[in-house]
């Protein structure tokens, strides 16, 4: 949220309830296109395209095709990138977390497109850089709770998404209770691996 937009008492209720100029994003699209073009051509990954849906999100209608790009290391996470048409993206990363740019868009959040387009990158840098955790805790009862966390990002920990009990057993079992992710493998040739 802009702090400075509303001052000290903070955006109007109304403003939560309101999306006005959605166009702004826009420029998330071809930005994002491009990061994933830099990465393709920098790391040792395989690109794959589809009008995937996006899990838990059955409502999201697409722009253009999904991005997945999949590391040639099995130790480190994949990215996939949705389009939508309001327009945002939402980034999974790893096994389970998901990400919207913006987080809302509403008035009240006065999110703009540099500063989602900066935490995206800040995301799928530490994420590429194999600075991105991931862990799921199953309690005795009731569903189970993700948390992730990026090394250097404004975007930093997140967690309490719950999740169900199923879907995170099948996670533990193949993966553990935590994955701390490996840094994407360079192209032969590729000189840096500064994201």
């Amino acid at each position: 949220m802009n702090a400075t937009r509303w001052g000290f008492e903070g955006p109007p209720a109304e403003a939560y309830s309101r999306v006005t100029n959605p166009e702004r994003f826009a420029p998330l699209h071809p930005a994002a296109l491009a990061q994933l073009q830099r990465l393709q051509d920098q790391f040792d990954v395989e690109r794959v395209e589809d009008y995937e849906p996006v899990r838990g999100l059955t409502q999201v209608d697409l722009a253009r095709p999904s991005v997945k790009l999949i590391p040639a290391d099995s130790k480190a996470a994949p990215i996939f990138v949705a389009f939508t048409k309001f327009p945002s993206l939402i980034l999974r990363c790893g096994l389970l977390v998901e990400l919207g740019f913006p987080a809302c868009g509403c008035e009240a959040c006065d999110e703009t497109a540099e500063g989602e387009l900066q935490r995206l990158t800040d995301v799928i840098d530490d994420v590429v850089q194999g600075r991105f955790r991931e862990s799921i805790r199953i309690p005795l009862w009731g569903e189970a709770e993700l948390s992730w966390e990026f090394s250097s990002t404004t975007h930093r920990m997140g967690g309490g998404v719950r999740i169900a009990r199923s879907r995170a057993r099948a996670v533990v079992k193949d993966h553990g209770t935590s994955v701390e992710w490996a840094a994407w493998p360079l192209k032969s040739g590729s000189l840096s691996v500064n994201a």
